[in-house]
């Protein structure tokens, strides 16, 4: 099989533009990561995406947003999933040698809706959104639990509220805050995009191991505070790899509010049980922008921490990175991805 190599990557942050449409934000970001990669749309094989109808506002959304992604006359496959799932996808269709070059981009504009009322529609009509559930209210159990099960939390709660970095004070970025969860722990809301280029031609990053994993739909099936599948998939991944989570130096780990990338942390081995939220107090692993420097948006939100993961991989001179994604509804299903140093790499294929 193939070797796996990012070429170039771009991510776009902003919130409300009036002057760019959603597919303008999306040509834009998409376009940096070409010009990233050095090289330009017909030089495609295939284009994934990641995008969601009811986030997007549009009904198959693909439809009017994918020839600003570079995918007019491609062969494009939408997944209605986070970014990193469709990048699992891209760097399966470059690794078969069914594609030499593969652009996978992801996005969501928050501005453009009321997300509770989106994270809301999205539960089961008859079981669960009658409780008014919504994405917050199911990271509101997860800290529930995890304030019970780990003392450890409410010690370090304050310091990893702190290194998430300051919000500006923006009623219409924010939620309302799920008990126990306070404001400062919940995602800052943003316009996302990213987007990605893989080849087999080598570059200085390369994929070196990719998982996933999912769990039950239904909440009440679910081991909130383990997050198997994202173990699963932090598990396949560093397998892959031929490395474990101790190895790793840079760590882009998706979550929701603070309680998500504590229980992140853990999930992927990066933590012993109940040291999550330390580490998100001071582990130099995690990323030094903090959550409210990076924006939220789902589906976009494990594209973006791949991009970072890759950025970071090279500017630290770090030999492993680990990034994951988590998919609506409430991280039912995970995506992990493993980036290597290829200068340091095993020789012969993977």
């Amino acid at each position: 099989m193939q070797r796996v190599f990012v070429h170039g990557a771009a991510v776009s942050t902003t919130w409300a533009d009036t002057t760019r449409s959603l597919q303008d934000l999306i040509f834009d970001c998409v376009s940096d990561a070409l010009r990233s990669a050095g090289i330009a749309a017909a030089d495609l094989d295939a284009v994934v995406l990641g995008a969601h109808d009811l986030v997007d506002g549009r009904g198959l959304t693909n439809m009017v947003t994918a020839p600003a992604a570079a995918a007019y006359l491609k062969d494009e496959t939408r997944l209605g999933d986070d970014g990193a799932a469709a990048f699992v996808l891209a760097d399966a269709r470059v690794r078969s040698g069914s594609a030499g070059a593969c652009l996978v981009a992801a996005w969501g504009r928050a501005s453009e809706g009321p997300v509770d009322e989106i994270s809301h529609a999205l539960f089961d009509p008859f079981t669960t959104r009658p409780l008014a559930m919504t994405e917050i209210g199911v990271s509101g159990l997860r800290a529930t639990r995890a304030l019970v099960e780990h003392p450890g939390y409410a010690e370090h709660r304050a310091l990893a509220t702190a290194r998430r970095g300051a919000r500006p004070a923006d009623p219409g970025r924010t939620s309302a805050p799920a008990w126990p969860l306070r404001t400062e722990e919940l995602p800052f809301w943003s316009d996302v995009v990213a987007a990605v280029v893989l080849r087999a031609e080598p570059s200085p990053v390369e994929v070196i191991g990719v998982g996933m994993g999912t769990e039950p739909f239904e909440l009440g099936d679910r081991d909130l505070l383990g997050l198997p599948a994202l173990r699963s998939a932090a598990g396949q991944a560093l397998r892959e790899a031929g490395c474990g989570a101790s190895e790793v130096a840079v760590l882009e780990l998706d979550g929701l509010t603070l309680f998500d990338e504590a229980l992140a942390v853990e999930a992927v081995g990066a933590a012993a049980p109940g040291g999550g939220m330390a580490a998100c107090a001071g582990d130099p692993r995690l990323d030094p922008a903090g959550a409210a420097a990076v924006g939220y948006c789902a589906p976009a939100m494990g594209l973006v921490r791949i991009a970072r993961a890759g950025r970071r991989l090279v500017a630290e001179s770090a030999r492993y990175a680990l990034a994951s994604g988590s998919s609506v509804v409430a991280a039912q299903t995970q995506a992990a991805v493993v980036l290597g140093d290829s200068r340091r790499s095993r020789e012969g294929d993977r």
